[in-house]
C-alpha cells in the first residue's frame, strides 16, 4: 500500500511540473545595453456577419378615409456589415404584402401592395468608410404620398465597394398607403420585409 501511494505521489508531482513547464512563456532574447530587445506580439481581427435589424410592429401615425392615404415613419432600419473585409458592398431591399382587414376575402377588404409606397430618405447615421446611397433620396415628407410601390422588390439602401472594414447605416423610411375609394372601414394589416445581401 505504501509503495502504491508513493508512486501516485511521484506521478502527480511529475504532471504538475510538466504543466508548469508548458505554461511558462518563451523568454525574449537577452540584450546587452545599449542594444534594444524586441518581443513579437500577435492577435487576430475577427469577422462577423452582414445583418439587418427592423422594427417589430408599427402603427402608422396618420390614418385616412378612402380616397386619401395613410402615412408615417416605419422606424429605424439598421444594416451592420461586420465582415471586416475590403472591396465588398451590400444592398438592402424591401417589399410589401397586400394590406387586409378581416380575412381580406370580401370586396373592399384588401389594399394591393402596389398602393404601398416606400421612401428611404437619407441615412440618419452611418459608421465606417465607403459610399452610402439611399434607394430614394427624398424628400420624403408628405403631402403628397411619395416613394416607390412595393408590389415588387425595391432597393432601400446600399453601400459601395469602396469601403474597408466594418460599417453600419441607419435610416427611417416613410411608408405611405394610397387608400382606394372602394375600401371599407377597418384596421388594415400587412407586412413590410427588408433583406440585405
Amino acid at each position: 500500500m505504501r509503495l502504491r501511494l508513493a508512486a501516485s505521489t511521484l506521478v502527480g508531482a511529475t504532471t504538475v511540473a510538466a504543466a508548469l513547464l508548458v505554461a511558462t512563456p518563451a523568454q525574449a532574447d537577452t540584450c546587452v545595453t545599449p542594444d534594444p530587445c524586441d518581443t513579437e506580439v500577435t492577435f487576430e481581427v475577427l469577422a462577423g456577419d452582414l445583418q439587418i435589424t427592423v422594427p417589430d410592429d408599427v402603427a402608422l401615425t396618420n390614418d385616412s378615409p378612402p380616397g386619401g392615404y395613410a402615412f408615417g415613419q416605419l422606424g429605424p432600419v439598421l444594416v451592420e456589415d461586420l465582415r471586416a473585409e475590403s472591396g465588398v458592398g451590400w444592398t438592402a431591399s424591401v417589399i410589401s404584402t397586400d394590406f387586409t382587414t378581416d380575412d381580406g376575402a370580401d370586396p373592399g377588404e384588401t389594399i394591393d401592395s402596389g398602393n404601398v409606397l416606400y421612401c428611404s430618405g437619407p441615412a440618419t447615421a452611418t459608421t465606417g468608410s465607403g459610399t452610402f446611397t439611399p434607394g430614394q433620396a427624398g424628400p420624403c415628407t408628405p403631402p403628397p404620398a411619395g416613394g416607390v410601390p412595393l408590389d415588387t422588390e425595391q432597393e432601400a439602401f446600399s453601400h459601395g465597394t469602396d469601403g474597408v472594414g466594418n460599417n453600419t447605416a441607419t435610416w427611417n423610411p416613410l411608408l405611405s398607403v394610397n387608400i382606394p375609394l372602394a375600401t371599407i372601414a377597418g384596421e388594415f394589416t400587412g407586412t413590410i420585409t427588408h433583406s440585405v445581401v
